[in-house]
């Protein structure tokens, strides 16, 4: 009769297997840092121009939002109430102002929502068409984020193009860009420019976080300055947020880097399982050289 060992050997070392496989592969902030993030365009999924971040604020705490600066560059905000829109999106925590800069003719509308409920979120791409927008245009802009004397330096020397390919931080951050308008009679009343990304938790969060900021643009004509207005507030807005975080390197990484006992080691720990997989035929084969 075969040993409980026996029988469930390959079930035991393909899990084994796995789990090496997945602590190797891991960085060390995958299951431990909490405040890890990512900034992407997209909701439901990877966009592949992701950016990790460290937050700044908790953006599902009500007291953080409502420390977040009235006062950013010769910006002033002025808050809205928030109460019922928040209740009827199912939303946790919602910040909603309007920015005011003598130098500009009209504000900047700037909007932080939470929820840990993915219904909460309508995209914008379908919120403004169900409020009777029209979308002129859909595409991503690129926001420039001028404070960056905190980018820490990687953990050891990596080429600039390879950063790039691995999502470090490069003093952009990718968002969506809408450009919406509604027509009365057949006349445009109204045109808007937004900009929106989304604040993704880490491993063991459910929440999401929108953050838009738009503002009302020409009803004719070119929208270029309004989107360079409402691009440089948003880019003003991310270092009270966040800090960039280098994408750490994984444990595989850091093990045999520049070393050959780590190396060795790394191939000890991944032939273990394939040993306790193969464990009844090592053991056949042992007895068969015995006879």
């Amino acid at each position: 009769m075969k040993s409980f060992f026996e029988e469930y050997s390959k079930i035991i070392g393909l899990l084994l297997f796995a789990l090496v496989v997945i602590l190797l592969f891991s960085t060390p902030s995958t299951f431990f840092a909490g405040s890890i993030s990512t900034i992407d365009t997209e909701l439901s999924h990877a966009s592949g121009k992701e950016i990790m971040v460290e937050r700044k604020l908790d953006f599902g705490n009500n007291e953080h939002m409502r420390a977040f600066p009235m006062y950013i560059g010769s910006w002033k905000g002025s808050d809205y109430n928030t109460e019922r829109v928040a209740k009827s999106l199912g939303a946790d925590v919602m910040l909603m102002r309007a920015y005011f800069n003598p130098e500009s003719y009209q504000p900047i509308f700037f909007l932080i929502v939470q929820s840990g409920n993915r219904s909460s979120f309508h995209p914008p791409v379908i919120c403004y068409p169900a409020l009777g927008y029209t979308i002129e245009e859909e595409s991503k802009e690129e926001i420039l984020v001028h404070n960056v004397s905190w980018l820490a330096e990687p953990i050891y020397s990596i080429s600039k193009g390879r950063k790039e390919e691995m999502g470090y931080f490069n003093g952009t951050i990718s968002s969506k860009k809408l450009i919406v308008s509604k027509e009365s009679d057949g006349n445009v009343t109204e045109r808007r420019v937004v900009l929106y990304f989304y604040v993704k938790g880490g491993f063991s969060s459910n929440n999401i976080t929108m953050i838009r900021v738009s503002s009302l643009a020409p009803a004719k004509g070119s929208y270029e300055g309004v989107l360079d207005l409402t691009s440089r507030f948003m880019g003003e807005t991310i270092p009270y947020m966040f800090e960039p975080k280098e994408r750490q390197p994984t444990m595989i990484a850091l093990i045999t880097h520049n070393s050959v006992t780590g190396k060795l080691a790394v191939l000890l720990v991944l032939i273990i399982p394939l040993i306790i997989i193969f464990y009844p035929q090592i053991r056949n084969l042992k007895k068969f050289v015995k006879k």
